[in-house]
């Protein structure tokens, strides 16, 4: 009798997956429309710092955990001081159960905000509106610091990342080659 291994069933986490996009999304919407609510820059600037806090909280302790099977953090040594990053990921066996269609969704999100908000802030400092850009630089750091550190956890992030400069610096050459 011939042994068949079954492969891990795959869990899905729909209401994690609607309510990380929803907080991605809802940042970007306040931004963009935030002078049309209200007038008051002060107002307008919290509102979307809020909402960005929101965002930046569920991806680093919820969204990477449920979606992808990461995490990271930081730890503080009591007796040296030293701050400490900590970066996680489930074992291959636990990361068979992660949904390819959620993964795929998760990565093209914290790829998409961390463009979208660079474009934002772009825009806002080629208009010259420096207290607008306030908001989008924010963004922009806390989408760089959930990017890098989800890309310092997955190991199939950096094994792309290594290819695709691999790749680049490979044209680059054959490039200059060619002239």
């Amino acid at each position: 009798m011939a042994t068949i291994e079954i492969a891990p069933e795959t869990t899905g986490h729909p209401v994690t997956l609607l309510a990380f996009v929803c907080l991605k999304a809802a940042p970007v919407v306040m931004y963009v429309t935030c002078e049309l609510v209200s007038g008051d820059f002060t107002r307008n600037f919290i509102a979307c710092a809020v909402a960005l806090a929101i965002d930046f909280w569920t991806t680093k302790n919820v969204a990477g955990r449920k979606l992808v099977g990461l995490r990271y953090w930081n730890e503080i040594d009591e007796h040296t001081g030293e701050s400490k990053w900590r970066f996680e990921s489930r074992d291959e066996r636990g990361m068979a159960t992660v949904s390819a269609r959620e993964r795929g969704a998760f990565w093209a999100a914290l790829y998409g905000a961390t463009a979208g908000w660079t474009v934002l802030l772009i825009g806002a400092l080629a208009a010259f509106e420096f207290n607008y850009a306030l908001v989008p630089a924010l963004a922009v750091t806390l989408a760089v610091t959930n990017l890098v550190g989800y890309v310092k956890c997955s190991k199939d992030q950096k094994e792309q990342i290594s290819q695709l400069a691999t790749s680049a610096v490979s044209r680059a050459m054959w490039a200059s080659v060619g002239r």
